[in-house]
């Protein structure tokens, strides 16, 4: 019998929506102060919206005094710092949590999570209408008139099987009697003309929440370029943006396999898409509606005769090559409220999307910002960019060391009379991952005596100021998923020796440093380029290390050089942080498929593990969002005691800096954790600001 939960379309979305329910938005009792103390107790961040500026000092006193914040005024500047810059924006091929903050501003997905209320809202789409699926025998498909041809993924697995089959099916709302399934149509063009009832011995399968009919927005215009100035939104750019993952040729490996779910797309006219799922998937709304860039078809298919590139005939390479390195991918031709202006090594600079008489064109004025000019900086080294925020240069930075945090720099009279201060929690947290490849790594005795070999408890205090909580698992904190239950082992060096001598691990010739089969247990720990906070901890972690007789090298490089080698498992020790959704399919990170050495994709660790694989698996398919959470709690538990991957570390909070004329900052749990278009100036003074949107 279907869940009761399923018996609607309604019911159905608000089911498959809960991504946000367990995001908590930081409360005033949760901000960060200025507080000298040693360590500060952790804490979980409270429920509940943060009002506007909470860190702002003006705002105490403005509360108190019962009055309300500045009145926002519309234009100039901001200059937001950016550690390092990414090869471009096209998020399909690019990986980087820089190219999506960019993209919260100068492009939209069909929906969004609001940020408040932990829920999808429609942005390019007018309508979504969610319908399940009733996969038909293929001997009893000729019975039903209104069977459409879909794939569904092969229920038979193994070398040579394809990933999917054809298949007939109906679709729309699914209710099940005793006389079967009854199906009634529910959007626009569905091949069903009326409600039919299917037999139960007649269904291969019911797979719920799987067809997806969007109304696209009639008002949406693309950002200008490419020969272009006034290309509208339609359902052609939707198709296409589709289908682009079941390209090979296109550099999307870490993002694909969330896409080949969805096997199907249909243009039912020119604004009136559908796309089809191989079966049910917990993650489908938000894969397909949020985290799906749309492409300009105008810009990247050569198959749209609009395409100053246009082919009549090219092959799967071509169209990938074309997509890959395409110069739109840095000056890119979006949909959001701003456009990017300039690329250059030093910033990227992005422009209010307005026509020539400066009237803003984006379809949602009402959320268009208040700022007219966003700078992206890019400064590379921590130290350098802390001195650009005290020399005002910058406007924000949110990489604040705790020294200088807690210190003198941002107590001094120079820096309150410009500056404000605060922290902020999101799900980020800080990693150091195994190549579980490598001679020296693949033993899970030795992966557990490097954990057990640091002093976490000390280093949060002596590091962070107490300012970190420490993970254990792939998830947020604050998000349902992580598993409260599962605690950090204890620091002991002594129990790190007996492991490693166990395994065999033995300085054989004197040197200080443990062999066996004549290999070292000497590593190299890799980190990026200008990142204070990675290389502190690598020295830290080599001193450790060394008292139990594990060498381990220290190495910095190059952003790109960085990334290239972690995609080509050219590494021993790598330390990154990751920045995931309040909860977002693990399959990228630690699912077999994607951890074979020749795969290039985010299981950068290698880890094949068939338990982790079969929760993965069930995972996808819970719709039901308590079930789905003890799911990835098993699998959290999992990998930290029978896996054990990388150091899962920190979640640190990101100190930060922000100039004292600018208001409308809000802290969010999303990341980045704040929203620039909500920022704004209100110095009536101030000639280059004014009362209206449109200049």
């Amino acid at each position: 019998m279907l869940p009761k939960a399923f018996r609607s379309v309604s019911k159905l979305n608000c089911l498959l929506s809960p991504l946000l329910v367990a995001g908590l938005l930081l409360t005033p009792a949760s901000m960060g102060q200025d507080n000298d103390e040693a360590a500060i107790p952790e804490g979980e961040a409270g429920p509940g919206a943060a009002p506007y500026d909470t860190f702002h000092p003006d705002r105490a006193k403005e509360i108190e005094k019962g009055l309300a914040a500045p009145k926002p005024l519309y234009g100039g500047r901001v200059i937001v710092h950016m550690a390092s810059l990414p090869k471009h924006v096209n998020y399909v091929t690019e990986n980087s949590a820089y190219t999506r903050r960019m993209l919260y501003e100068v492009h939209e997905s069909l929906q969004i999570e609001d940020w408040e209320q932990h829920n999808f809202r429609p942005r390019l789409i007018e309508t979504l209408v969610t319908e399940d699926m009733v996969v038909l025998n293929p001997a009893d498909a000729t019975n039903y008139a209104g069977a459409t041809d879909v794939r569904v993924k092969n229920p038979k697995t193994g070398e040579g099987q394809p990933p999917h089959i054809a298949a007939k099916a109906v679709y729309g709302k699914v209710e099940e009697s005793a006389d079967g399934y009854t199906v009634t149509p529910m959007s626009k063009g569905n091949s069903l003309s009326e409600a039919v009832t299917v037999a139960k011995d007649h269904v291969q399968s019911v797979e719920l929440g799987t067809v997806f009919s969007m109304a696209l927005r009639k008002d949406v215009r693309w950002h200008p370029g490419a020969g272009h100035t006034d290309q509208m939104l339609d359902a052609r750019d939707v198709y296409f943006s589709w289908s682009i993952y079941s390209n090979k040729s296109v550099d999307c490996d870490e993002k694909r396999f969330q896409y080949e779910k969805a096997t199907g797309c249909e243009v039912v006219d020119d604004h009136y898409v559908r796309i089809f799922q191989e079966g049910q998937y917990s993650f489908a709304v938000s894969a397909i509606t949020k985290q799906m860039t749309i492409l300009p078809s105008h810009v990247y298919d050569l198959s749209d005769p609009d395409n100053q590139s246009f082919q009549k005939e090219f092959t799967d390479e071509q169209q990938g090559e074309f997509i890959n390195n395409n110069p739109h991918n840095q000056m890119w031709i979006g949909l959001g409220p701003y456009r990017i202006t300039e690329w250059n090594d030093d910033f990227v600079e992005c422009q209010r999307f307005v026509d020539a008489n400066g009237k803003c064109l984006y379809f949602d004025k009402g959320n268009a910002g208040y700022i007219d000019t966003i700078r992206y900086r890019v400064i590379s080294d921590d130290e350098t960019a802390t001195n650009a925020l005290l020399n005002g240069e910058l406007d924000f930075f949110e990489r604040i060391e705790s020294s200088d945090y807690f210190g003198g720099r941002t107590k001094s009279e120079d820096f309150t009379s410009k500056f404000y201060k605060g922290y902020k929690y999101l799900g980020v947290y800080g990693y150091t991952g195994f190549n579980m490849f490598r001679p020296q790594l693949k033993e899970l005795a030795v992966r557990k005596a490097i954990e057990l070999s640091f002093d976490f408890p000390s280093y949060r205090v002596t590091q962070y100021k107490g300012l970190s909580r420490r993970v254990t698992g792939p998830f947020p904190r604050n998000a349902a998923a992580y598993n409260n239950d599962v605690v950090p082992h204890d620091y002991d060096p002594d129990a790190a020796m007996e492991l490693l001598d166990e395994a065999g691990w033995i300085d054989l010739d004197g040197d200080g440093v443990r062999d066996k089969n004549g290999v070292k247990l000497s590593m190299t720990f890799l980190y990026p380029s200008g990142n204070e906070a990675s290389k502190i901890f690598g020295v830290a972690l080599q001193e450790a290390l060394a008292e139990v007789e594990i060498e381990l090298n220290l190495e910095q490089m190059e952003w790109a050089t960085f990334l290239d080698k972690l995609k080509k498992r050219d590494f021993d020790m790598c330390n990154l942080a990751w920045v995931p959704e309040l909860e977002s399919d693990p399959e990228q990170l630690w699912h077999s498929k994607w951890g074979a050495f020749e795969v290039e994709g985010s299981n950068h660790s290698g880890v094949m593990d068939p338990y982790l694989d079969e929760l993965i698996a069930i995972g996808q398919r819970e719709l039901d969002y308590d079930k789905r959470q003890g799911i990835w709690h098993k699998m959290h538990e999992h990998l930290y005691e029978n896996v054990m991957p990388c150091l899962f570390m920190y979640n640190v909070p990101r100190k930060f800096g922000m100039n004292r004329k600018i208001r409308g900052f809000q802290v969010l749990a999303i990341d980045p954790g704040y929203v620039i278009r909500r920022w704004y100036y209100h110095d009536a003074n101030d000639p280059t600001l004014r009362t209206t949107l449109d200049r």
